[in-house]
Order: C-alpha cells, then structure tokens, then sequence
C-alpha cells in the first residue's frame, strides 16, 4: 500500500441514512496514517479509538494542505488501542442510504 500522507488529519465520521438527518462528529488533529490501497480505495490507521455516530457509514478526511478525501466505509476495526477504515473515494456529494445499507460493515 503507497503511503499518501502520515500525520495530523480532521476526520469526519459520518451516518448518511434516508429518512434521518445526516449526523456528523468531527475529529480535529487526528493522528493518522493515509494509504492508497486500491484503485478508488483510500485506507486509514490510527492510534487511538476514533469516535462518531452509531451506525457510521462515511467517512471525511481532511489533510492540512486542504486535500479532502470522502466516501462509503467499507471495512475497518475501531477499538480502544487504534483500528483502521478503508473507505471509497468519492468525486461527488455522498447520497443517503437506506437503512439497511450497511454492506456489513458495522461501527461499534
């Protein structure tokens, strides 16, 4: 995995659900590790347990130089000691999901 940027970051957890109001909880200075792993598919890994919404599905990241990846989670672990999320890198405004979209990823 190209390691695209290591350092302090925003990250936006976020529940895009239709039928719901979009919840959002932003962490500022966010020590993280950024990697390209796919094609479309960006990664992040960090430390420490990383907070937001019941039932995130999105995730916002944004670097210092202003760069701002977004997208669908699609795997990850968040525990106590640190996790990481791999998420889709979307060139356009994130939609909302049904309920039920989860794709099994679940936040915990």
């Amino acid at each position: 995995m190209p390691l695209i940027y290591q350092g302090p970051a925003t990250v936006t957890a976020i529940a895009l659900y239709r039928d719901r109001s979009p919840t959002e909880l932003t962490t500022l200075e966010w020590p993280v590790v950024l990697s390209n792993t796919t094609s479309g598919r960006a990664r992040i890994d960090f430390s420490h347990y990383l907070h937001g919404p019941k039932h995130a599905n999105a995730l916002r990241v944004v670097l210092p130089d202003g760069l701002v990846l977004h997208g669908r989670i699609i795997d990850g672990r968040n525990e106590p000691l640190g996790g990481w999320l791999e998420f889709n890198i979307e060139l356009h405004e994130l939609g909302l999901d049904s309920p039920a979209n989860l794709d099994g990823w679940q936040w915990e």
